[in-house]
């Protein structure tokens, strides 16, 4: 557990994917609500911090597939969406 926090901490562990625009990843959340986002545009925000424009789609067995645009913080994006799409 320890080890687990300290990684949260230092950011080691596994190395995030790349976030290009075109990639597609993936999260699945608790209820296998799953959400897929296709990067639209990396832009910096007037501070310099890169923000990823992205188009998600949301999947449920309970409830209808919905898609919109959203904006979060590339580090935010990049802990949300670890997992790339497999083709």
């Amino acid at each position: 557990m320890l080890a687990q926090q300290l990684g949260q901490w230092f950011k080691t562990g596994s190395r995030p994917q790349e976030v290009t625009v075109g990639s597609v990843f993936r999260n699945i959340r608790k209820g296998n609500i799953i959400e897929t986002a296709k990067v639209l545009d990396i832009v910096p925000d007037p501070m310099g911090v890169p923000h990823v424009h992205y188009s998600v789609s949301i999947q449920s067995s309970h409830r209808k597939c919905f898609e919109e645009q959203r904006t979060l913080g590339l580090t935010s994006f990049s802990e949300r969406f670890s997992k790339p799409q497999l083709a």
